[in-house]
This record gives C-alpha cells, sequence and structure tokens, in this order.
C-alpha cells in the first residue's frame, strides 16, 4: 500500500509514498554537495530512465527539453528503445550525441521474443527491466523512472528525494479530453477488507486536499525508486493478464 499528499504550488503533483510521512519544505540544491551538520554531503546520484519507442517521438525533443531544466545536477540519462526497427535507437543516439556520456542508450529487440508470441506489454516490461538493472550496474542510488510524455516541474528530484523514502510517486494524468483520468488507484475500506477502485478522475477533487493519502498503486510515469528496493523487486508481466507492468511492480512491493 502506497500514500498520496499534495504540493500546494503545484496542483496536479502529489507523491505516492510507502508509508505516512511528514511533508518537507523543498530547499534548493545548487551544488554537487550540500552541509549536514556541519559536514559535507555528496549529492545522490540519479539515474532520470524510461523505456521509449518511434511512437513517442512526437513529443520526444520537448521531453528532453524539460529534463535539460531540471536543477538537480547528480543525474544521467538513460533511455530503452523498443521500437520494431534499430532506426529509432540511431536516430536518438545520434540527435542527443553531444549530451556525451551523460546521455545513455540501450535497446530491447522485440523481433528477438516473436518466438514467444509475446505482446507489448511484455516487451514494455522487459524495457522496465533494462532500466532497473542499468541502474544497479552502474551504481545509482536512486532510479527516477519517468516515461518519455510526463514533464514533471524542474525541481521534481528535489521534492522526491525530500520526502525520504524508498519508494516516491507523482500523481499525473493519463489520456486526454473526456477520457483523461489521474494516475492513481485509490483504495476504499469495507470494514477488515480493501478494496481498489479504478482510477481517479477530475470529479474527485475531494481527494486532491494536501492530505497523505492511502492509495493501491500508481503508474510509473514517474517515480523514484531506491537502489535497495531494485536490488529486491523486478520489472515483469504475465501474458494474458489485462494490466500492465506498472500493476504487477506495486504489487510485488506489498
Amino acid at each position: 500500500m502506497y500514500y498520496v499528499f499534495s504540493i500546494s504550488d503545484s496542483f496536479w503533483m502529489k507523491f505516492i509514498i510507502d508509508k505516512f510521512v511528514n511533508f518537507f519544505l523543498y530547499r534548493l540544491i545548487l551544488l554537487s554537495t550540500f552541509v549536514v551538520n556541519n559536514k559535507l554531503k555528496p549529492m545522490k546520484k540519479i539515474l532520470i530512465a524510461s523505456p521509449t519507442a518511434d511512437i513517442k517521438d512526437y513529443c520526444f525533443d520537448k521531453w528532453m527539453e524539460n529534463v535539460s531544466k531540471f536543477t538537480y545536477e547528480n543525474s544521467e540519462l538513460f533511455l530503452c528503445d523498443n521500437s520494431t526497427t534499430r532506426d529509432y535507437y540511431i536516430d536518438i543516439k545520434k540527435r542527443y550525441e553531444h549530451l556525451g556520456n551523460s546521455f545513455n542508450v540501450g535497446r530491447v529487440t522485440p523481433s528477438q521474443f516473436e518466438h514467444l508470441n509475446l505482446t507489448y506489454k511484455s516487451i514494455l516490461a522487459k524495457s522496465h527491466e533494462k532500466c532497473r538493472l542499468y541502474a544497479l550496474e552502474n551504481d545509482f542510488d536512486y532510479l527516477l523512472h519517468l516515461e518519455t510524455d510526463v514533464f514533471p516541474p524542474a525541481d521534481v528530484i528535489e521534492r522526491l528525494l525530500d520526502a525520504k523514502q524508498k519508494v516516491v510517486g507523482a500523481m499525473y494524468h493519463i489520456e486526454v479530453g473526456a477520457r483523461s483520468s489521474l494516475m492513481i488507484q485509490k483504495i476504499e475500506e469495507f470494514g477488515n477488507e480493501l478494496r481498489e477502485t479504478y482510477n481517479l478522475d477530475e470529479n474527485d477533487i475531494d481527494f486532491v486536499d494536501g492530505e497523505v493519502k492511502r492509495v493501491f498503486s500508481c503508474g510509473l510515469g514517474c517515480v523514484l525508486i531506491h537502489r535497495s528496493i531494485l536490488k529486491e523487486v523486478a520489472f515483469r508481466y504475465e501474458e494474458g493478464s489485462p494490466v500492465h507492468p506498472d500493476s504487477f511492480y506495486y504489487a510485488d512491493l506489498d
């Protein structure tokens, strides 16, 4: 189970946390170290990572521009392309080669799994998993799993870190227009029984009140995961399931 709270100056950005916490005031970090009790403490090393594909190129450059404005300095970027062909993988590597070692691209090739008749959800789970393994193999303290069509504010990493939790996510919208809903699944209590509800919609104004909320799960669109959790919980999907890999991940965390 998780909880959600909102930040007053950003209505849509709420945080999913694995237990009740108090809200910590955001403090802007400008240097690679900061002082705690007169001692220099290194900043945590953050990997910003996500699966991507050519179908999301419509907003990719804008997404990269938004990420470039993040105020947290000790971070790197890793993307895992799962397009049908290698063309997009080659394209984005070339397009952003000027970023050097701070920008890396991996690949999951769908054709490798044709004999298994895997659906796109399984390919997506394998892409999530490649991001997790990259974070572990390269000694990152946290993985910020940030999908390439989600645009958080520039100080999102600092805000998530300030929660001081091992799993911290942000609530965001999925779909557009009349189909739009908030990517959060609330818990309803019926005596001793807990039940999952559907994603919240725009009418659930009472839920967004700045308080900590207990929830069933959230998506992987903007979630900060500590290294200790990455070591324990892998991304996966079971063929035939109506849900997505994010649902399996949150279920496995419980």
